[in-house]
């Protein structure tokens, strides 16, 4: 099987209300620290 990663549409990325930046914040808090998160 072949993976095939495509980009998100500009204007969808626009409109997201968190950057890749503040995701992986996110991601990592909630690794981190299930409970707090």
């Amino acid at each position: 099987m072949t993976e095939h990663i495509y980009p998100p549409d500009p204007d969808f990325v626009s409109g997201a209300h968190i950057d890749a930046a503040a995701y992986e914040a996110m991601y990592r808090q909630s690794v981190e620290d299930p409970e707090g998160f």
